[in-house]
């Protein structure tokens, strides 16, 4: 992970059989990279339902994502089956830094 480096940040909320209902995917770079956080600045962010892209807008945002774990992602996606740092921010949502 290093500064200029471009995230994707992901928040949703869950139906009852686990798929996800409304999702939000902000796209960012990494301005500061610390020990146990990283600062990301945020510029354009799309909101779905369902799985459709319902509406996008850009934005003009910083915020802090605090790391919370490490874990072997065991889900389907890009990710799938490799080991991730989890940074978390209780209003934007999650990254997932791979190894």
């Amino acid at each position: 992970m290093k500064v200029n480096e471009m995230v994707q940040i992901h928040a949703g909320a869950m139906g009852l059989s686990g798929i996800f209902i409304y999702e939000k995917f902000i796209i960012g770079t990494i301005v500061k990279v610390n020990k146990k956080s990283i600062r990301v600045h945020m510029t354009h962010i799309k909101y779905a339902t369902n799985g459709e892209i319902t509406n996008e807008q850009d934005m003009n945002e910083e915020a802090t994502f605090t790391f919370w774990k490490t874990i072997e992602n065991k889900q389907f996606g890009k990710n799938a089956g490799k080991t991730v740092d989890i940074y978390k921010n209780k209003h934007y949502g999650i990254i997932e830094v791979v190894h």
